[in-house]
């Protein structure tokens, strides 16, 4: 084993610490010599920690992550039922950090639609910053937020699908029909 790898093993089992101090010491480790391997830790850390500066820590991490399969571990971690909790923080996580998810857009609108309000909001900002969606996904993501849009109940969700729909309708270039600005 890789003094390296051992050393982020460490660091991943101290993230579990109900010691701030050792918490954040073990984040710096990972921040310097840290991999896609640490989201996951990292994200279960922020789950279960109260303490305000180890979230911020954490989440700032997040925000910046530019290694490699970040994506993937990503989205492997909105099914993980135990970090149901920090859902939001993963969201905004793809577009603070300028993560490509082009191949993922159903996966967005499908939380949109299923997620709270917040979770939808953070899914908007994710379809509006990612600067390419392939044309039969953002034509398919459309039509089910048209579908879905009569039955929601709350108007601010309604709203911000409604702005979806427009952010799509958009890049699609689609005229007829449209809502918001062309």
């Amino acid at each position: 084993m890789s003094t390296t790898k051992k050393s982020l093993d460490l660091a991943f089992a101290a993230l579990l610490s109900k010691d701030s101090e050792q918490v954040l010491t073990a984040l710096t480790r990972i921040e310097k010599e840290g991999d896609a391997r640490a989201i996951r830790p990292m994200l279960y850390a922020l789950a279960n920690t109260q303490e305000d500066l180890v979230q911020q820590r954490i989440t700032g991490l997040l925000n910046e992550v530019k290694v490699k399969n970040a994506a993937n571990e990503l989205l492997t971690a909105l099914d993980e039922p135990e970090l149901a909790g920090v859902r939001r923080t993963v969201l905004a996580t793809f577009w603070n950090a300028g993560l490509d998810v082009r191949d993922h857009l159903d996966r967005f609108v499908t939380i949109a639609l299923d997620g709270d309000t917040e979770e939808c909001f953070e899914c908007l900002t994710v379809i509006e910053n990612q600067e390419i969606w392939p044309e039969k996904a953002a034509r398919s993501a459309a039509a089910k937020v048209k579908k879905a849009l009569p039955d929601e109940v709350n108007s601010y969700k309604a709203s911000l699908l409604n702005d979806l729909l427009a952010v799509l309708e958009y890049r699609l270039g689609d005229d007829e029909g449209s809502v918001g600005p062309k």
